[in-house]
């Protein structure tokens, strides 16, 4: 067994067995997880790897967790510095269940891999346009509703958290919110827009704020459209923004949540 992060452990394939006792000088790439490309030249690339000699004499931590992502930024592509998306991690995974990240470069970072499945692939909304959703709310079996609900309901309360603490995650798609199966949990990951309060205008933060919570806020709203209406900050924040996140055709929302909750 090997460790992921604090929380996740895996076995070794035996052909990477060799890896962890005679690790190369230079990073091993075990698998290329997402890379962005413009004409045909790389932008940026995460990866999984196997750490070298030379990235655990650099960052301890990879020593600690030898199998973990890295993110390279390639020349042409526009980005905030690592390092600071390194302290912004650093900080969430203070405040938060986050893994903590293990090292940056000019160039690069590097955070712990979680194993699991982003929630956008979990949820079966987002489809457009946006009422649609209604019609597959109210097809989902209730189990499946009620199991999605409890998985929003930890997403908003970890944000709430995090805004609390001053940081705004500031790219809050389904997309970056892992869901672990063994153990069980949800985690948020992929903190380069992340910003702190004290460094933006009071107007600023709360768009970022806003923007954090809108995804979720969609999602919670179509969830109810199945279920009827909840209880809890969740519940009532979703309802009461129905007219910014889903404009003329909010009304068709409400009429959903109130018919099932008179179910």
């Amino acid at each position: 067994m090997i460790e992921l992060s604090p929380y996740h452990q895996i076995e070794l394939a035996p052909a990477w067995e060799a890896l962890r006792d005679n690790p190369p000088d230079r990073d091993q790439v075990i698998r290329t997880v997402s890379r962005k490309m413009l004409n045909d030249q790389p932008l940026i690339q995460g990866d999984l790897v196997f750490a070298g000699l030379d990235t655990k004499a650099e960052f301890p931590l990879a020593e600690k967790y030898p199998v973990h992502f890295r993110k390279t930024y390639y020349p042409g592509a526009f980005h905030k510095p690592p390092q600071q998306e390194y302290d912004h991690h650093l900080q969430i995974s203070e405040i938060l269940n986050v893994p903590p990240p293990i090292g940056a470069t000019r160039n690069s970072f590097r955070s712990c891999m979680i194993p699991g499945t982003p929630l956008d692939r979990l949820s079966p909304f987002g489809i457009e346009p946006p009422d649609h959703n209604i019609g597959i709310a109210e097809d989902c079996e209730l189990t499946s509703l009620m199991g999605l609900w409890k998985l929003f309901e930890n997403v908003h309360d970890q944000i709430t958290k995090l805004h609390a603490a001053g940081l705004a995650h500031g790219d809050l798609f389904l997309h970056n919110i892992i869901i672990s199966l063994s153990p069980i949990g949800v985690f948020l990951i992929d903190f380069e827009l992340a910003v702190e309060k004290k460094e933006i205008s009071a107007e600023e933060w709360q768009k970022a704020c806003s923007n954090d919570f809108e995804e979720v806020h969609r999602a919670a709203t179509y969830v109810q459209c199945g279920l009827g209406r909840q209880s809890g900050s969740l519940a009532e924040t979703s309802l009461s923004h129905l007219d910014l996140l889903f404009g003329d055709i909010a009304p068709r929302f409400l009429k959903a949540v109130q018919r099932h909750s008179l179910l």
